[in-house]
């Protein structure tokens, strides 16, 4: 049931399962290795995105340290946590939670742990039973990925998939089904999860214009954008809000892999919290709302 995973990945804003969808039906493997220890070559790893060059922008100068000038304080603090109500063809059908736990070492670095999952209400799971975990280790300074953990359950199916990213080599290490695959990635790559919150980051947004994010997942860099469309008052159980609409569409090798049906609503503020979703897919459409919001 597609619809299920696109819930799973919630506000993962790379819609990983469309974009995988859309890889099989067009786009190979770049390599077409199949072996247990590979390396495969992934496709825009850097390099420019249109005419204009390279969609990041130079490093600044912020409090003594340079760092990307994309990048501000982040607006999400220790202990938020965001619970949604997912409803799909207006029918309730569970709970998504995203937390962001205490800060710990991974590797050297501190980090971010932020966990994502949704859950399946009792009704929808007698008939599609959905229980799935995703754990993201972003880097408290620069907001990229180190290792994401997925444990997913969607009725009979299982998938349990772990990724370590080595920013300063530039490799993926991918253990999935106990088989060991290692994968070119862009510099400061991100997972899906934490493509979200290196959003919110943002030092400013602008209407009209697009945020360019390099994310690796589906054992390919794909080069997500987040265009600002505008703004707009939305409600929801937890109360209204001035938000801003922005559309996530990913590219792989500077092609669009989907029509820009993923749209997310966020807080016209700093801290740029996620108050709506909403996904067309094929048989009906996707709404998350946010229910309550805890800490930060």
């Amino acid at each position: 049931m597609r619809a299920f995973l696109c819930l799973s990945l919630l506000v993962l804003m790379v819609s990983s399962a469309r974009a995988e969808g859309k890889a099989a039906n067009g786009i190979s493997d770049p390599t077409g290795s199949t072996s247990q220890d590979k390396k495969v070559n992934g496709a825009s790893t850097e390099g420019t995105i249109d005419k204009n060059g390279a969609a990041t922008a130079p490093p600044v100068t912020n409090g003594g340290n340079k760092r990307d000038s994309r990048i501000g304080t982040p607006s999400f603090f220790k202990g938020e946590t965001l619970t949604y109500e997912v409803r799909f063809l207006g029918v309730s059908a569970g709970t998504a939670i995203l937390s962001v736990n205490d800060p710990i070492t991974f590797n050297g670095y501190e980090v971010y742990p932020i966990l994502s999952t949704v859950q399946s209400n009792d009704f929808v799971s007698f008939f599609y039973p959905v229980n799935d975990r995703v754990e993201s280790y972003v880097d408290a300074k620069e907001l990229y990925s180190h290792r994401i953990n997925i444990k997913q359950h969607q009725g009979k199916r299982k998938r349990k998939k772990q990724i370590e990213f080595d920013q300063v080599k530039h490799k993926a290490v991918q253990i999935k089904d106990d088989q060991r695959e290692i994968f070119d990635i862009p510099p400061k790559v991100n997972d899906f999860l934490s493509s979200l919150y290196y959003f919110r980051a943002q030092d400013s947004i602008e209407v009209g214009r697009s945020v360019f994010v390099d994310v690796h997942e589906g054992e390919k860099n794909w080069k997500l954008e987040i265009r600002v469309l505008g703004k707009e008052t939305v409600t929801t159980p937890m109360g209204t809000f001035e938000t801003i609409k922005t559309q996530a569409t990913p590219r792989y090798e500077g092609i669009f892999l989907s029509k820009g049906d993923l749209y997310i609503w966020m807080t016209d503020d700093p801290q740029r919290i996620p108050v709506k979703i909403e996904s067309k897919i094929k048989v009906g459409q996707i709404s998350i709302s946010l229910v309550s919001r805890q800490g930060g």
